[in-house]
């Protein structure tokens, strides 16, 4: 029964190991889009993209 127990842990594991990571995957996706939408934009910030000569 020690085998199956161990396995259901390591199958409980990983399942919260994947929760966490499409958590986080799913946190700065939003953060993401949400700082390119509110973001300053930069072209009308006046920065040049174009190096003087």
């Amino acid at each position: 029964m020690s085998g199956l127990r161990t396995a259901r842990g390591l199958v409980g594991e990983s399942l919260e190991i994947l929760v966490l990571r499409a958590v986080l995957l799913a946190y700065w996706g939003t953060v993401s889009v949400l700082s390119r939408r509110c973001g300053k934009s930069s072209a009308t910030g006046g920065e040049s993209v174009r190096p003087h000569p």
